[in-house]
């Protein structure tokens, strides 16, 4: 009104108005936020509402013949399917290797076979029968599944075991069982609390592991389960050699009865599998018995070749 301002209120009102648009920018960038993270909520609620099917038709009992017939699977974005018509068989109380190199779709395979997944062509019969409209949980009930990249629980060594098959965690001497199998019982009994130490480091008293000891946990939770088929996706990546040796010693021994499928990139330990599929890029490049496949000089020569180059002496490979 003066035409004058004290030097006081001009600093106070400067400062008001610097703040004022501070706050005006960080409520433009709220609502920016806010309309960025809109499409996220309608998905989180899209993804919790309960999908609308058909009530499911009872899982059929375990298979003693599983048939894969054109399986075909992709991932979003992927520019080709990750499997192409795939076709396998797996017989009850078999040993089936699945081998190849990496990005062949050795454990998506896996994934449709557990019914983690479902194929997005081709179909999985148990018997002749389709399983595509039986109900998933009772079909995952009935198989044990340890991947490569396998969870490392924050809880104590049982629970960690025990969650291989919840409702069965009372049953301390299953869990002792299934951690003598997997050649975890004698470090889990050395800990501070034995079993009921808390393992990982993220919480006060508890104690990490080695990668060999996690992965020894892990399969020892897949032994607990005991299902009749199990599939065993790198079992040993993370084991010494003598660990591994031990393990695929005592492997039919302890599974005799169950229907193995087992990944590896070792083929040595696979070699012994009652029958063996290579994958290649999606897709079956051969199959047969480690001795056929030898004879037959493809893919499976050629890498067991090349494995055991690091080993041999050259002139003493097949076909060098």
């Amino acid at each position: 009104a003066t035409g004058a301002m004290p030097a006081a209120d001009a600093g106070a009102g400067a400062t008001a108005v610097l703040l004022l648009a501070s706050r005006l920018r960080a409520a433009a960038a709220g609502t920016d936020q806010l309309f960025e993270a809109a499409p996220f909520v309608r998905d989180l609620r899209s993804f919790l509402r309960p999908p609308e099917r058909a009530p499911a038709e009872p899982a059929p009992p375990p298979f003693q013949v599983l048939t894969a017939e054109n399986l075909g699977f992709g991932y979003p974005a992927a520019s080709r399917p990750a499997l192409d018509g795939v076709d396998l068989t797996i017989r009850a109380g078999q040993v089936v290797a699945l081998v190849g190199e990496n990005g062949s779709g050795k454990t998506t395979l896996a994934k449709l076979l557990s019914h983690l997944y479902r194929p997005e062509s081709g179909r999985i019969l148990y018997d002749g029968v389709d399983v595509a409209g039986a109900d998933p949980e009772g079909l995952r009930a009935s198989v044990a599944v340890l991947f490569q990249d396998f969870e490392r629980y924050l809880l104590p060594a049982s629970d960690n075991i025990a969650l291989g098959r919840p409702e069965r965690a009372g049953d301390r001497r299953a869990v002792e069982r299934a951690a003598l199998a997997a050649g975890a019982d004698r470090f889990l009994r050395g800990l501070p609390d034995g079993y009921g130490t808390l393992l990982g480091p993220q919480f006060a008293g508890g104690v990490d592991l080695s990668g060999g000891q996690w992965q020894r946990v892990a399969l020892a939770r897949a032994f607990f389960r005991d299902a009749p088929f199990v599939i065993l996706d790198e079992p040993t990546a993370t084991l010494d050699a003598r660990a591994e040796h031990d393990l695929f010693e005592r492997l039919r021994g302890l599974l005799a009865g169950r229907t193995v499928l087992l990944i590896s990139h070792r083929f040595s330990t696979v070699r012994t599998a009652d029958h063996i599929y290579v994958l290649a890029g999606g897709r079956i490049a051969e199959h047969g018995t480690h001795a056929s496949l030898m004879a037959a000089g493809g893919r499976y020569a050629e890498l067991f070749a090349l494995q055991a180059e690091g080993y041999l002496d050259p002139a003493a490979i097949p076909g060098r």
